[in-house]
């Protein structure tokens, strides 16, 4: 990785996951103020020093430049889509802002914060606390403006410059493509760098009105999003492909330290889902409570009914029915197999079969929310609160689908489950009633162990993820996706394992959201060696 690239990418990366093996810091000490505008994104680290000795590994090499071109987290995020445009612009700014994390840390730093003010134009400004009447790392010079009378430097316009209201010319560079200009000022304690004059100017706005950004929440790093702008921009959606959730305005967080683990913390309004159950998964790889009801169906089909890599959604056959017994003379049989179904004439060659009856029958039943068990073999259990009554419509749907891809099936009572065997007692699926939720399985014997599960009083979703299961999946992963090559991305192998190689100490990982008797929300995820 190109030194003079760390500054920029890393800071969006330590947002995702700071799983460091620092020593412990001292409490951070916070100004009370940023001067950063408003924006969809706000960061703020409010003591460098501490974060500086939180950083090592992969992140450290990252923020400094020194981040081998070979690291499979990086190489695979340079491959796509987004890493290669910002690559792109990065190398065109470069030449203007030779800094990384090393330059900010010689700069003696206090605090430092970021703002995002534009995702496609890559509009940024960020303001960096110094005692340091002088840089150690000079700024170039170019154009001195002047705004509210304090003075300030355009090196080269930005993107966000374009039209009236900007520096206009330079907006681009001569293949019309750069977006991250150069404007910078020194006021007082604060050096402020910007990839636009718009964004510096709204940075001092910030700080000669004395209306800056007030930390959000306590932490190494805390930060703000404004949810409902982010959606909107398809710049952000591009890279961030996860469906948007029921939240909305805007949303604090904070990485803090708790002893060895490291816990992000996250505040926001305006989730109106009820809580879900909890239950003990034991010593499963994967447990949790998911209230997103409507992902319930791709899990049940994918991961218990119909485990394949990619289950189609016309999965059966259209048949037509062979030729009658008696002849008639408008009916060809010339090439006609009897071992060969016939197609349904003028009909497409697949259908839903007994999917459209699952999909109706889900819509009269919706899942205000649904458990799921992964053990350490692979075998996976879904438990939904569906009533009681709805049982024997549940197990007439599994033996649908069985029937489907195995032709006969019949349903037998098993350890207090009923299961649907083909063949010669080949289960093939499995529900089992444990107090309110009914469990679907691969078969009886997963469900003997399924836990009883109690209302929650206000835990929303929770989740737990042993880290050392999904490490030793790594070599499986290799296989199936075959090696590392310059012009493919393996999700597994390259995103999933690279992060993981990022974070070697971290052996589980848990998630979970509470609503507040205000009707927010609070989320913390816990990274634990």
């Amino acid at each position: 990785m190109n030194a003079r690239h760390g500054l920029h990418v890393v800071l969006a990366l330590v947002i995702a996951v700071l799983a460091v093996a620092g020593p412990e810091v001292a409490p951070a000490r916070a100004a009370e103020s940023w001067p950063l505008p408003d924006a969809p994104l706000r960061l703020v680290i409010p003591d460098v020093g501490a974060f500086d000795a939180a950083l090592g590994g992969s992140f450290r090499a990252a923020l400094t430049g020194t981040l081998p071109e070979s690291d499979p987290a990086y190489a695979a995020w340079r491959q796509t889509q987004v890493g290669a445009k910002l690559i792109a612009q990065w190398q065109k700014l470069e030449g203007d802002l030779p800094w990384t994390w090393s330059q900010v840390v010689a700069l003696e730093a206090r605090s430092l914060g970021l703002a995002l003010l534009d995702v496609g134009h890559l509009e940024t400004v960020v303001a960096i606390s110094t005692p340091l009447a002088a840089l150690p790392s000079p700024l170039a010079k170019g154009q001195a403006r002047n705004h509210a009378g304090v003075g300030y430097q355009v090196v080269a316009a930005g993107a966000g410059d374009a039209g009236p209201a900007g520096a206009g010319e330079g907006a681009t560079d001569e293949d019309g493509e750069r977006r991250m200009g150069l404007a910078w000022a020194r006021v007082g304690e604060w050096v402020l760098i910007a990839t636009s004059e718009r964004a510096l100017v709204a940075a001092l706005d910030a700080q000669t009105s004395g209306h800056g950004f007030g930390l959000p929440l306590a932490g190494l790093v805390s930060m703000e999003l404004d949810l409902d702008r982010l959606r909107k921009d398809r710049y952000f959606k591009r890279e961030f492909l996860f469906a948007a959730g029921p939240e909305t305005g805007r949303m604090r967080a904070a990485l803090r330290r708790d002893g060895e683990r490291v816990v992000e913390v996250r505040e926001g309004a305006n989730d109106p889902r009820k809580p879900g159950y909890d239950f003990d998964g034991g010593g499963a790889a994967l447990a949790g409570w998911e209230a997103d009801g409507g992902a319930l169906w791709q899990a049940l089909r994918s991961g218990i009914l119909e485990p394949v890599p990619d289950p189609a959604e016309r999965p059966r056959v259209s048949l037509g029915l062979l030729p009658a017994a008696t002849l008639d003379k408008n009916d060809d049989r010339y090439l006609v197999s009897f071992v060969k179904p016939l197609a349904k004439p003028g009909a497409p060659p697949t259908d839903e079969g007994e999917l459209a009856q699952w999909r109706a029958w889900l819509d009269e039943n919706p899942a205000a929310g649904w458990a799921y068990v992964v053990d350490r073999d692979g075998t996976r259990r879904i438990g939904v609160p569906w009533p009681a009554a709805r049982d024997e419509e549940l197990i007439a749907l599994c033996r649908a689908t069985a029937s489907r891809r195995a032709g006969r099936v019949e349903v037998a009572s098993v350890d207090g489950a009923r299961e649907v065997r083909a063949g010669a007692d080949l289960p093939m699926v499995a529900i089992r009633r444990v107090g309110d939720l009914v469990w679907i399985g691969p078969s009886a014997k997963a469900l003997v162990a399924a836990p009883a599960a109690v209302r929650s009083a206000d835990r929303v979703r929770w989740a737990r993820l042993d880290l050392g299961v999904v490490r030793g999946q790594i070599p499986r992963w290799e296989r199936a996706e075959g090696p590392a090559a310059p012009e493919q991305v393996r999700a597994l192998s390259d995103r999933i394992a690279g992060m993981l190689g990022w974070i070697p100490r971290v052996g589980s990982a848990s998630v979970e959201r509470r609503i507040t008797a205000s009707g927010g929300w609070t989320e913390t995820v816990t990274l634990t060696p």
